[in-house]
């Protein structure tokens, strides 16, 4: 399998309520990791399968009997690709939940790390899934990461990277619209922003008509709270940031 590239970057919080009291924790290659964290895992599309690996830490005073749920939303997984999850054991494509649970103890991380397995079946371009780990006794005690299987050539993403410029979005907060400077290269096909909430979920997305320009998104229809813009060249997402809408 080719080296991978994984990109890290916070896309949102706790899918529900505050971290507060919060008994599980999620670490990502190692480190810890926000709740609601979406995380990008590169790989080529002629690798067997593309790989995330997480642990989860129990931070409370007692043993926890934990599960783990997969969640995608319609669209979100390329057609003729499949994708997996190991939870102690590994189970089929159509498995959402986990039939098994994990005791964790007090204090501690896992022993068996949770594996999702994404076969890319030669197919470019992104599936984003959800992955969601909760007690079994207190379902509304979970925490939750997103992974963006990203499968195209590796030096292509880091190639269209080095010739991209993307500004800060103003103003922040926004009002009444977004804006952002862009320059893109001349051999660009397609290019978009996408706009997504707190919860990971895409609000708007938007083409880019030209390589180069400001396009001015409108927010009127959009709550007040924090957004994320992720600019997706070629079918790759390069680059995220924040913005408030304050109106």
């Amino acid at each position: 399998m080719n080296m991978k590239k994984i990109l890290l970057f916070t896309l949102s919080v706790l899918i529900i309520g505050s971290v507060c009291g919060q008994s599980l924790s999620l670490l990502f290659d190692g480190e810890p990791i926000a709740p609601g964290t979406t995380v990008q895992v590169m790989g080529d599309p002629t690798d067997p399968y593309i790989q995330a690996k997480a642990t989860v830490k129990n931070n409370s005073a007692d043993t926890i009997e934990v599960k783990v749920k997969k969640h995608i939303n319609a669209g979100d997984t390329l057609p003729n690709t499949m994708n997996v999850f190991c939870w102690g054991l590994c189970f089929p494509p159509n498995t959402y939940v986990s039939p098994f649970s994990i005791l964790i103890g007090p204090d501690q991380v896992n022993d068996s790390s949770f594996y999702g397995d994404y076969f890319p079946n030669g197919v470019i371009g992104i599936s984003r899934i959800s992955y969601i780990f909760f007690d079994v006794n207190n379902v509304n005690d979970s925490v939750w990461f997103v992974v963006e299987y990203n499968a195209s050539p590796s030096f292509v993403a880091e190639d269209l990277l080095a010739r991209i410029t993307l500004s800060d979005a103003y103003p922040n907060p926004a009002v009444a619209a977004v804006n952002f400077d862009y320059m893109l290269p001349e051999d660009t096909r397609k290019s978009t922003i996408i706009i997504s909430n707190i919860l990971g979920a895409r609000v708007k997305e938007v083409p880019l008509a030209s390589i180069t320009g400001i396009i001015s998104i409108p927010v009127g229809d959009l709550v007040n709270g924090i957004y994320f813009y992720t600019l997706c060249v070629n079918d790759q997402l390069l680059l995220t940031r924040k913005f408030v809408v304050n109106r």
